[in-house]
């Protein structure tokens, strides 16, 4: 054997120490809170009323610490940093903080503090009691973000946490925030008998609302003039049609962002709307641009849509005005969901990963079906606008017939389409479609018979996408993408000429049936009256109605107002169209006191009207009025089944 080798030791040097480990913690999840407005509140009261309110936040604050099993790591003025053992603490802590404050502030008047909360669960480093590393980083920043009265928490403390009774996750979306390269994902929690009260004075915060409002709006109709360019000699220029994809999924994502009613980031929407900008600068200005500006234009338009659509620009085959509308309501050409390329998805939207769909649930035609469907719309990675257009094409009905029978019709594969109420109620129970069988077989004890297994998987579709609460805001997210384009099957229609009106209904009681019933009436006194529509909407479904300007010289007003056995309504949606394809603004409300739309013909083209019933269970009779005058009192009231009254 050959002898062992031995290195002698230098005089004077010492072997190298090992590298000491890095002290990770563990999983632990990170608490800071901030007060707001007490700059304003000691202005306002002076030093020594501060003082004692800043003495009493700290002990509402640190009694909550303790009944919930958090450790203050360390305060700086009026800030806490605390940590937790489990995410559902920390929230715990955080809600019961704030409802202690709101408490104690309820009867104040004048300047008053509150208490803004934000949460990160992670892996920090701990060293001497202290946490350190990015994930704490995080948690300040996400503290920075909330607004008085607001607890905010990062992507891994809600799904740490999951679903807990009383407690909704609002998802505020991606955020910039300050040190962190990447936009993250925040979500406010509320809770049950919350009562947040704004804080800041209400002129700085009523200014804020309407720049962002004033920003979001100017974004909309940029958007909204894009989505009304067209190919002169082909309809399904598909370039143009991925652009305008983007287009409407990025206005969609700013709908929603109004409808919940959060800000957005200035400099995030300047960058996502750029290249939609760039675009219309390029057709409005061809002829007056300089070769330097053409070229930055020219290459920014490339860099987000390609250079089929700038050639096009080029060459003046893409025009910025609308096609003239029909009569009636029709399904635009588009291309099919699977021609679409990848790559049309916008970037503000957040797509889910798919789940698979569960075999043990075949028997279930209309979930297997539209489960179905969603898997693939998921791996494909089209644009959710244009996959709901390419559906709506297909099948202009589909959101008037009940999810559990859409498998009955259209061969099966209408029940596809309700890939979009699936995806709805997806990204309101992240993980939902991927446990929804495996739950619903449990409930049923293991029965997979299709008609136990259905009516449980109905139950929880309702259930975990809170379908009575958040139908409206599913049904007003599709109309933003599909109305007036591609359009959807409507009740009924009134047509406005200068010499007629033309009412259209459908003599059928089959949904989806295309076969129309036309009136032309020319006396006035059939013209002016007040139409009365009768329907009857089915569970979780919408029924549509339009009223459009045809050859007309002279404005009409347009009113209309929904009731339900008599009293009145707001279960609808109606947009104003500029053109006959184009909307001039995004969905509204219906009003309990009806709605009145002068300059028909001259100020607007007309509207599109969405009455909706969000019963899971039941049928509901609503009564739709609409009349269409020239400018003057109110006319005489007729009833589609009946004989019109007439003034004496």
């Amino acid at each position: 054997m050959e002898p062992e080798a031995r290195r002698e030791k230098s005089p004077g040097t010492a072997e190298a120490a090992p590298a000491a480990p890095v002290p990770y913690s563990g999983t632990v999840t990170i608490l800071f809170s901030d007060i707001r407005g007490f700059t304003e509140y000691t202005e306002q009261y002076g030093d020594e009323a501060a003082y004692g309110v800043l003495r009493e936040h700290d002990a509402i604050v640190r009694k909550q610490i303790e009944t919930f099993g958090g450790t203050v790591v360390k305060t700086q003025g009026d800030s806490f940093m605390v940590s937790f053992t489990t995410a559902r603490g920390s929230i715990l802590c955080a809600i019961a903080i704030q409802r202690a404050i709101g408490e104690r502030t309820q009867s104040e008047t004048g300047a008053r503090v509150a208490v803004g909360i934000g949460i990160n669960t992670g892996e920090p480093i701990e060293e001497g009691g202290d946490y350190f590393g990015s994930m704490v980083n995080l948690a300040a920043r996400i503290c920075a973000a909330a607004g008085p009265g607001e607890i905010f928490v990062s992507e891994p403390t809600r799904q740490v946490a999951g679903r807990m009774d009383g407690v909704e996750y609002v998802d505020r979306g991606l955020r910039d925030l300050k040190g962190f390269q990447e936009p993250q994902r925040l979500s406010e929690v509320r809770w049950a008998g919350a009562e947040r009260r704004a804080g800041g004075p209400p002129d700085a915060q009523d200014t804020e609302t309407r720049a962002n409002a004033d920003m979001v709006r100017e974004a909309i109709g940029a958007l909204t003039r894009v989505l009304a360019v067209t190919h002169l000699d082909d309809p399904t220029f598909r370039p143009l049609l991925e652009c305008q994809a983007k287009a409407t999924d990025l206005r969609l994502a700013l709908s929603r962002a109004v409808g919940e009613g959060y800000s957005l980031s200035a400099q995030r929407l300047t960058t996502a709307l750029r290249p939609f900008v760039d675009l219309l600068a390029l057709l409005a200005e061809r002829e007056s641009l300089e070769d330097r500006q053409w070229a930055e234009l020219e290459a920014a338009v490339v860099s987000a849509f390609g250079r089929p659509l700038v050639s096009a620009a080029a060459r003046g085959r893409l025009s910025a005005g609308a096609p003239a509308a029909g009569l009636a309501p029709a399904a635009a050409p588009l291309a099919t969901a699977a021609a679409a390329p990848a790559g049309a998805r916008a970037s503000l939207v957040q797509q889910p990963s798919a789940a698979p769909v569960d075999a043990r649930a075949a028997g279930v035609r209309w979930w297997t079906t539209a489960h179905r469907g969603w898997t693939e719309w998921k791996a494909s990675g089209i644009a959710s606008a244009h996959v709901l257009r390419t559906l709506l094409g297909k099948h202009p009905h589909l959101l008037s017939v009940p999810i559990r029978e859409s498998a009955d019709q259209g061969d099966g594969l209408l029940a596809a389409g309700y890939l979009v109420l699936l995806d709805h109620v997806e990204n309101l129970a992240p993980s939902f479609l991927a446990t929804a069988v495996e739950r619903a077989l449990d409930a049923a004890g293991g029965s997979a018979e299709p008609p136990v297994l259905g009516t449980l998987l109905y139950e929880a579709l309702v259930r975990e996408g809170r379908l009575p609460e958040t139908y409206a805001t599913f049904l007003r997210d599709v109309m933003v993408v599909a109305v007036p384009n591609p359009g959807v099957w409507a009740d009924a229609g009134v047509v406005e000429h200068e010499d007629a009106t033309v009412v259209i209904t459908r003599p059928s009681r089959t949904t989806g049936d295309p076969r129309e019933e036309v009136r032309r009436l020319t006396a006035e006194d059939d013209r002016s009256v007040e139409r009365l529509f009768t329907l009857t909407v089915q569970p979780l479904t919408t029924r549509f109605v339009y009223v459009k300007r045809g050859e007309l010289k002279s404005a009409r007003d347009l009113a209309f107002t929904l009731t339900r056995g008599g009293m009145p309504s707001d279960q609808g949606w109606y947009v104003i169209l500029r053109t006959g394809l184009v909307v001039s603004r995004e969905p509204r409300r219906l009003e309990l006191q009806g709605v009145t739309l002068p300059g028909l013909g001259r100020e607007h083209f007309g509207a599109w009207i969405a009455v909706f019933n969000p019963d899971p269970d039941r049928a509901a009779p609503y009564e739709l009025s609409v009349t269409v005058k020239p400018p003057g009192p109110p006319g005489p009231r007729a009833s589609l089944f009946g004989a019109p009254t007439r003034r004496a």
